[in-house]
C-alpha cells in the first residue's frame, strides 16, 4: 500500500529534481540574451530603531524569510520579556505548535498536529536528552529568560539531524561575540490564589535571574563570555477529580441498590454485592439480582484529589567563544537545570465505583450526552482517605564544543556534544478506610465534576474511617521508588561546505554524525506494608484506632474545585507521616536491595548518518530561485537487555482455569537487538515572485523513532486462563520489541509568504504526509522466550508492533502579523499576530481495554484538528501592553495503556511592561486569567475521567539592564 500511496509524491520529487536540473540551462539561455541591468545608486535611508515586541517580530520575520526551509521563529534577546514561564510557553505562540499542559504550563509540544514524540528537539543544533518515558522533551526545564531564540523547522534538509517527521525544534543560546555586552537582573514575585487558600500558605513565590554578556579583544584573539542563572521557588497547586484508568462496559441495573446489609444471598439478590458487567457474562445468581439496562461505561474508582506543592528550580546557561583569528571560531556552551518538586496529595476516594450500580441517566438515551456515558447512578462502596507524598527530582546537563574553520572556499565545522537527564520519583502513601460500605448517588448533570450524596455518612467526620478488622490494604503504608531513569546522548559530527562560485550550485556540503543514546530505568522498587504491624502489645485494630485519633489534621484548603459545581468541597484529613509511623513504627520502609524486574530498561541506541547537500540559485522566467537538495543516509542499531523470571504454568484442562506463577529468586537477563537503515532525500525550492513575496515548495522523506523504552525486552507474565497449552497460557504476557522500526513519512509542503513591512507579514502553507509504521500494541510474531516448568519455551507475546498501513496526515496553516504604524498616534503602536492550523489524519489506535468493541479507535496522539494562537499588543516609548490567547481542539492523550482524550480549551494571558528609567523596567503578568480547566474523557466525551484546576497566576517584577 505504501508503494501505491507514495508514487505521486516520488514523481513530484523527481519532477522537482528535474526542474532543478533544468534551471541552469534556462538561466544560461537567458544570460545570453539579457544584458545585465545597471545597479541603482544607493538611496539615503534614515535607520529606524525598533525595540521590544516589534524588535522580536522583526527579527523573527527576518529569520523566517532568509531560511531556505519552511520555518517559524521567535528570535530576540528580549524573549524573556514576554508572558512566558518557560520555552514551552514561548513555542506555543508559533503557528501550528501546540502544547500539552502540566501543572498549568505548556510542556510537551506537538507540531502541525503530529504528537510530541514525532518532533525532534535540539539545543544549539544538538539532540536533547529527556527524563520522560519517551523521546518528548519537557521544555519547562529551559527558562525562557536565558534562551535567545526558538525556531521550528517544518520542512527537512539533509544537514539536519533526523528524527522529526513533524518538525525540528531548535533552541538557541546567545553567542557572546555576536551579542552586545550587557548585565541584566530580574526579580518576579508570583501570587497564586489557589495556593493562598491552603492552610499555612500565603500564595507567594518568586523567580529571579541574572545574566551577563561581554567580549574583549586580547593578544590571543577575540574572546566572549555569556552566563545566566535562574532560580525559582514557586508552588503549583492543583485540584483533581479522576477515575480509574480503565472504563468497563456494563448493561446491568441493580434491583435494590440501597440494600447493603443482611445475608450475602440477600445482597446478591438485590444486585449490590458485585460489580456491574455486560449482563449475559454474569452467573445466573448475579443476573437474577439485576435488570437489563442499555449499555453504559462504568469505572472501578472515583477520586477527589487536593494537592499542595512546593517546587524549586535552578537553571544555568553559559557560553565561552574564542576567535584566535579570522579563520577559527570555538564555542564552548553548556546548560544545567535542576528541579525538585514535592506534592502532598490528599484524596477522598470511592474505591468500588462499579459495585451495585443502578444507572439513572445514561448518555444517548433521549439526551444530548455521549452514548454510554454514566451521568447519574446509585451504588455502594467503601470510602477511603488516601494520603501520599511524591518527591520528584530531575537534573539535566547538556553542552558541547563547536569548532569552525573558514577558508577562502572551504568551511569546516566540528562538534562534540553530551546531554544527560536523570529523574527519580519517591512515593510515600497511607490510607484510612470507612468502617462499612456506604450507599451513594453520583450526579454529573450540572458539571463535569459530579455531585455525590451519601446515605447516613458524613465524609468530614474522621471517626467514620476506622476499620474494626484491618485486612490487606484497608490501612497500608507504601514506600516506593517508582522511577529512577537515566538518559544520556553522546554525539560527534563533522560538516564541510565548499563554495563552488558562480553556477547553478553555489555550495556543496557534506558530513557525518555519530551518536550513542543510552536509557537505563529502575522502576517499581516497592516496599509496601499491606496491614499495620502489630507491636508494643497492640493489635492491628488498636493501632488503626489510635492512628485515627492521633493523626487528624484540619482540611487543607478553602477553595477546592472552585471553578466546578461539585458539592464535594472537603473531607476528613490525616497527617501522612503520622499514619506511616503509626502503621510501621518508622518513617520509611527499606527499599529492595535487588529491585530488578521486567519493567526495568537497559537500552543502547547507536546511530550513524552521512549526508550530501547542494545549495542552488538561479532564475526561471526572470524569477530568482534558490534552495537546496540533498540526501541523508541513516543507520541505527538497538541493543536491549531486560529481565525475566522462571514461571510455573498449568494449562487449562477440561475447562479449568490456567495459571502462571512466577518463581521467586529466579530472575535472569534476556537480550535482543534490532537494526535498520534509511535513505532520506530532501528538496527545498524557493521562488522570489517579487521583493515582498516568496513561494516555497519542499519534498522529503523523514523518520521519527519510537519511544526508546518500547525496546525493553523484559517479560511480564500474564495468563490466558482458557489456554490449553503452555505457549497459549503465556500468550498475553507483555514485552517490548527492539526490532521496532521508526515511523517513516514522505512529505510535501508549499508555502506562500508576503512580507509587507519588516514587522508585518502574511503566510499560507499546506502540507501532506504519507506516514507508515506507527507503533501500537498487538500480538505479533515477535518471538521471545521464558523458562517455564524448568524448560526454555518460545512463544509470541503482546508487544509493540509497527502499523503496516500507510496513514495520511494533511492540513494547512495561515499566519499573520501586522503593525498599524499608519494610524495616528498613539494608535500607531498597535499590533497583532494570529496563527491558525488545521490538521486531519486517519490513524487508528484501538483501545486495548474491554470498551474496544463499543468505541471508535483513537487518532494520532496529540492531534488537534484546530489550533489557534493570537495576540494583540500596544507599544509606546515606555509602555507595552499585550494580550495573548491560544486554543486547541480535542486531542488524544493515552494513559496506562488505554485511550484517553482531552477536551478543547483556550488559555488567555495578559502582560504589561513599563520602563521606569532607561535601565529599569516594571513587569506585570497574569497567566490563565480565565482559570481554564483541563478536562479529559474516555469512551465518549461525557465519560469524564479527569478534571484538573490549577487557577490563574499573577506576577509583578523588576528588570534591571545595563
Amino acid at each position: 500500500m505504501l508503494a501505491r500511496s507514495t508514487h505521486p509524491l516520488r514523481a513530484a520529487l523527481f519532477a522537482s529534481a528535474a526542474l532543478a536540473a533544468a534551471i541552469p540551462a534556462v538561466a544560461t539561455a537567458q544570460a545570453t540574451t539579457t544584458p545585465p541591468a545597471a545597479e541603482p545608486a544607493p538611496a539615503q535611508v534614515e535607520e529606524l530603531v525598533v525595540t521590544g515586541i516589534r524588535a522580536t517580530q522583526r527579527n523573527s520575520l527576518a529569520t523566517k524569510r532568509n531560511t531556505e526551509t519552511v520555518v517559524d521563529a521567535i528570535v530576540n534577546d528580549e524573549i524573556g520579556a514576554l508572558p512566558d514561564n518557560s520555552v514551552g510557553d514561548t513555542l506555543e505562540r508559533i503557528t501550528g505548535v501546540t502544547a500539552d499542559r502540566f501543572k498549568g504550563n505548556a510542556n510537551e509540544l506537538s507540531v502541525r498536529g503530529l504528537g510530541p514524540t514525532l518532533s525532534f528537539s535540539t539545543f544549539n543544533g544538538r539532540e536533547v536528552s529527556t527524563a520522560g518515558p519517551d523521546r518528548s522533551v519537557a521544555f519547562q526545564q529551559f527558562p525562557s529568560e536565558l534562551v535567545n531564540g526558538v525556531l521550528v523547522y517544518k520542512t527537512q534538509q539533509a544537514d539536519m539531524a533526523e528524527g522529526g517527521i513533524a518538525g525540528v525544534i531548535n533552541l538557541r543560546s546567545i553567542r557572546p561575540l555576536e551579542s552586545k555586552p550587557r548585565i541584566q537582573a530580574e526579580f518576579r514575585e508570583v501570587y497564586l490564589p489557589k495556593d493562598a487558600a491552603i492552610r499555612g500558605r500565603d500564595g507567594l513565590g518568586y523567580r529571579y535571574n541574572i545574566s551577563a554578556t561581554d567580549r574583549w579583544d586580547t593578544k590571543l584573539g577575540r574572546v566572549g563570555v555569556s552566563i545566566g542563572w535562574q532560580h525559582q521557588d514557586q508552588a503549583q497547586p492543583e485540584d483533581y477529580y479522576s477515575t480509574n484508568s480503565s472504563f468497563i462496559p456494563c448493561s446491568t441495573s441493580a434491583k435494590d441498590p440501597t440494600l447493603i446489609t443482611g445475608t450475602a444471598a440477600a445482597q446478591t439478590a438485590a444486585g449490590t454485592s458485585f460489580n456491574c458487567a455486560v449482563r449475559p457474562t454474569l452467573s445466573a445468581a448475579n443476573q437474577a439480582g439485576t435488570n437489563e439496562s442499555p449499555l453504559y461505561f462504568a469505572t472501578t474508582s472515583r477520586t477527589f484529589r487536593q494537592i499542595n506543592t512546593s517546587e524549586i528550580r535552578d537553571g544555568v546557561i553559559g557560553a565561552l567563544q574564542w576567535q584566535p583569528n579570522h579563520q577559527l571560531d570555538f564555542v564552548l556552551d553548556g546548560q544545567y537545570s535542576k528541579r525538585s518538586s514535592l506534592e502532598n496529595r490528599n484524596q477522598f476516594a470511592i474505591t468500588e465505583a462499579a459495585r451495585g450500580v443502578q444507572p439513572l441517566i445514561i448518555g444517548g438515551q433521549g439526551n444530548d450526552y455521549s452514548d454510554g456515558a454514566l451521568i447519574k447512578y446509585t451504588g455502594n462502596s467503601n470510602l477511603e482517605i488516601q494520603l501520599e507524598d511524591r518527591l520528584r527530582e530531575e537534573e539535566y546537563v547538556g553542552g558541547g564544543l563547536a569548532t569552525t574553520w573558514t577558508g577562502d572556499k572551504l568551511t569546516l565545522n566540528g562538534d562534540l556534544s553530551y546531554s544527560k537527564s536523570h529523574r527519580t520519583e519517591l512515593q510515600k502513601a497511607t490510607n484510612m478506610r470507612s468502617g462499612r460500605r456506604v450507599v451513594y448517588t453520583l450526579d454529573g448533570t450540572n458539571d463535569v465534576v459530579p455531585e455525590v450524596s451519601f446515605v447516613g455518612f458524613d465524609v468530614n467526620d474522621p471517626a467514620n474511617y476506622v476499620s474494626a478488622v484491618p485486612a490487606a490494604n484497608t490501612n497500608y503504608a507504601r514506600y516506593r521508588l517508582v522511577t529512577d531513569r537515566k538518559d544520556a546522548i553522546s554525539a560527534v559530527r563533522l560538516d564541510g561546505k565548499y563554495d563552488l562560485g558562480e553556477g547553478f550550485f553555489h555550495t556543496l556540503s557534506g558530513g557525518f554524525r555519530y551518536s550513542v543514546h543510552t536509557r537505563k530505568t529502575d522502576a517499581n522498587n516497592n516496599s509496601d506494608v499491606a496491614i499495620p504491624i502489630a507491636r508494643d502489645g497492640l493489635t492491628a485494630a488498636q493501632i488503626v484506632a489510635q492512628a485515627n485519633a492521633n493523626c487528624r489534621v484540619p482540611y487543607a484548603t478553602t477553595r477546592f474545585m472552585k471553578e466546578s459545581q461539585t458539592n464535594i468541597r472537603s473531607w476528613a484529613q490525616f497527617d501522612n507521616s503520622c499514619l506511616f509511623r503509626a502503621y510501621t513504627g518508622r518513617d520509611t520502609n527499606p527499599l529492595l536491595a535487588d529491585s530488578r524486574g521486567p519493567e526495568d530498561t537497559d537500552v543502547t541506541e547507536k546511530i550513524g548518518a552521512l549526508y550530501v547537500m547542494g545549495q542552488f540559485r538561479s532564475e526561471v522566467g526572470g524569477l530568482p530561485v534558490s534552495g537546496n537538495m540533498g540526501l541523508r543516509y541513516v543507520t541505527t542499531k538497538v541493543e536491549s537487555t531486560g529481565y525475566r523470571s522462571e514461571v510455573l504454568v498449568i494449562p487449562s484442562v477440561g475447562g479449568s482455569i490456567a495459571t502462571v506463577t512466577t518463581v521467586a529468586g529466579t530472575i535472569s537477563t534476556v537480550e535482543g537487538e534490532g537494526k535498520y537503515h534509511y535513505w532520506l532525500p530532501s528538496l527545498n525550492v524557493n521562488f522570489d515572485l517579487n521583493d515582498k513575496t516568496r513561494l516555497r515548495f519542499a519534498g522529503s522523506r523523514a523518520i521519527a523513532r519510537v519511544g526508546i523504552e518500547e525496546f525493553n525486552v523484559g517479560i511480564t507474565p500474564v495468563v490466558d486462563a482458557t489456554a490449553t497449552t503452555v505457549q497459549g497460557a503465556l500468550a498475553r504476557s507483555n514485552t517490548g520489541n527492539p526490532k521496532l522500526k521508526p515511523l517513516e513519512s514522505w512529505n510535501l509542503d508549499a508555502s506562500l509568504e508576503f512580507y509587507l513591512t519588516p514587522e508585518s507579514a502574511l503566510s499560507f502553507a499546506t502540507y501532506y504526509k504519507w506516514v507508515k509504521g506507527a507503533a501500537f500494541d498487538a500480538v505479533q510474531p515477535f518471538t521471545t522466550s521464558i523458562i517455564a516448568n524448568g524448560q526454555l519455551v518460545e512463544f509470541n507475546a503482546v508487544a509493540p508492533a509497527n502499523d503496516p498501513e500507510t496513514r495520511h496526515l494533511y492540513g494547512f496553516e495561515a499566519t499573520g502579523s501586522y503593525v498599524f504604524s499608519m494610524l495616528p498616534k498613539p494608535l500607531d503602536g498597535l499590533g497583532a499576530t494570529i496563527g491558525y492550523n488545521y490538521a486531519k489524519a486517519d490513524f487508528e489506535f484501538p483501545d486495548p481495554s474491554t470498551v474496544a468493541p463499543y468505541v471508535d479507535p483513537a487518532n494520532l496522539r496529540g492531534l488537534s484538528k484546530h489550533n489557534v494562537n493570537g495576540s494583540i499588543y500596544w507599544e509606546g516609548s515606555k509602555l507595552q501592553l499585550r494580550a495573548s490567547y491560544r486554543y486547541r481542539s480535542d486531542y488524544s492523550k493515552p494513559n496506562s495503556g488505554t485511550n484517553r482524550s482531552v477536551r478543547g480549551s483556550g488559555i488567555l494571558n495578559l502582560s504589561a511592561q513599563y520602563d521606569l528609567t532607561k535601565h529599569v523596567q516594571l513587569k506585570l503578568q497574569a497567566l490563565n486569567v480565565t482559570a481554564a480547566r483541563d478536562i479529559m474523557y474516555k469512551a465518549g466525551e461525557d465519560s469524564i475521567t479527569e478534571v484538573s484546576e490549577s487557577g490563574p497566576q499573577y506576577f509583578v517584577g523588576l528588570r534591571v539592564r545595563f
